[in-house]
């Protein structure tokens, strides 16, 4: 078997060297559709060169081949995992507190350092932000944002990111990729979250990403667009509040209010019916809640509202250090507080995913729950005459939908109701009804 590898070597090798061979002095090629004489290896060189950057125009500059590689060594795999544990524990530490000539040193240099990526903020704050221009790194910096930027309606598996990325016109190697995606999802923790096998993850930690880079399709990003809320008007809004007294006259500070109130209202406007009446949250977001469903006049939304319903005392217009640090401690809890608001029809459908699969008593992962049922209903479809539960087995047996889709076809089946619609009463019925009602069980 080795003598036939070998020999089959040597005639590739033959082959190549024959239609590539420079001792007539003339090959003809094609390049992007174009006949080309090539009479030198130095010429065929560089014309491959030139393909190679038409080609991938917007790919990144890195010097760094501990890291810029389709497969780390050993000793980069861990200086990496390093770097990353870094990122996350101390973001906002100069230098991310490495110090030496380790591995990780050299790989936070060239990526983080160098591209402006990670850079004070003040004279005590370290944070992540999009690399410098013509850095190297910020068109696939671009192309991360976008990826996540899109993901709105429903979250993207990160497995279609690395694929992206390795395709033309970025040509990404993936050992890079996760610091890259690491930097991203720091600088966009407000308004992007990331979910394992389908749950929402309420805090990234350094166990996720370890398991990330092995297993990239079972993590998603999802975009908390928030109807129109990003960090930028999370910024105008400590603006606003740091100075409150600031540009009364006019026209000026109205639009200023504007900016920020107008998605804070959008933003509740769009949200579920069962968003808008549930308990299953916490008492902070019940408050502020209710409050954006009520029309108020923006200055009192913002200085006395809101800072009421968080726990924190009305912003006043006296300038003080604890004026400043309510801004602060302001911006923060909503933050907080409008992902859980977000997140509560999520966190529904995952509850009754987990129902649906402890009732059917499925062995396999949950991920599998839909390959599971499916294979069932295939045997049974047929014999059931019972009508709740034949259109039960016809919608989980509909390839034709998403994951979340087929979910919430199967909970309104069952509750006789969209999840969109639900009550927190309906809720418990379903859970009777799924975990008591033998009727459902297909076993």
């Amino acid at each position: 078997m080795l003598h036939r590898l070998t020999e089959a070597g040597r005639i590739l090798d033959e082959a190549i060297a024959q239609a590539l061979s420079w001792s007539q002095g003339q090959n003809s090629c094609w390049i992007m559709t174009e006949p080309v004489e090539i009479q030198r290896v130095r010429t065929f060189q560089s014309k491959l060169s030139d393909l190679c950057d038409r080609i991938y125009d917007r790919s990144m500059i890195l010097d760094n081949e501990l890291i810029n590689r389709r497969e780390l060594t050993s000793q980069g795999v861990k200086a990496r995992r390093e770097l990353i544990t870094a990122m996350i524990e101390k973001g906002d530490r100069p230098r991310l507190g490495l110090e030496g000539y380790r591995p990780e040193v050299a790989m936070y240099a060239s990526v983080l350092e160098n591209s402006g990526i990670h850079q004070p903020i003040d004279d005590d704050h370290w944070e992540f932000v999009a690399p410098r221009e013509n850095s190297g790194l910020e068109t696939v910096w671009q192309m991360i944002e976008e990826f996540c930027d899109q993901s709105t309606e429903k979250a993207r598996s990160l497995d279609q990111l690395y694929v992206l990325l390795e395709q033309p016109p970025y040509g990404v190697k993936q050992g890079v990729v996760p610091v890259l995606l690491a930097a991203v999802l720091l600088r966009h923790m407000d308004d992007v979250g990331v979910y394992q096998d389908g749950t929402f993850i309420p805090v990234l930690g350094v166990e996720h990403f370890e398991l990330l880079i092995r297993y990239p399709e079972r993590f998603a990003v999802k975009s908390f667009a928030i109807a129109g809320l990003r960090s930028e008007v999370f910024k105008e809004l400590e603006s606003v509040l740091k100075s409150p007294n600031a540009k009364t006259s006019g026209d000026v500070r109205n639009s200023t209010l504007l900016t920020v109130v107008t998605p804070l209202y959008q933003f509740v406007k769009k949200l579920p019916r069962y968003t808008k009446q549930t308990k299953r949250i916490s008492d902070e977001g019940i408050a502020v809640l209710k409050i954006l469903q009520q029309t108020v006049e923006p200055d009192e939304l913002l200085f006395r509202d809101l800072p009421q319903a968080l726990g924190l005392e009305p912003i006043t217009t006296k300038r003080s250090e604890k004026q400043l640090n309510n801004a602060k401690e302001l911006k923060g809890r909503l933050v907080q507080v409008l992902r859980e608001i977000y997140g509560a029809y999520d966190a529904l459908l995952t509850e009754s995913r987990q129902l649906i699969f402890k009732a059917f008593g499925v062995r396999s992962e949950e991920a599998k729950l839909r390959e599971d049922l499916q294979v069932r209903c295939r045997y049974l479809v047929n014999q059931c005459i019972e009508p709740t539960l034949k259109r039960f087995m016809k919608a989980v047996l509909d390839s034709e939908v998403g994951d979340r889709q087929w979910l919430e076809s199967l909970v309104m089946i069952v509750a006789d109701k969209p999840a969109e619609s639900w009550t927190d009463q309906d809720l418990f019925c379903v859970h009777d009804v799924i975990v008591c009602d033998n009727g459902l069980r297909l076993v």
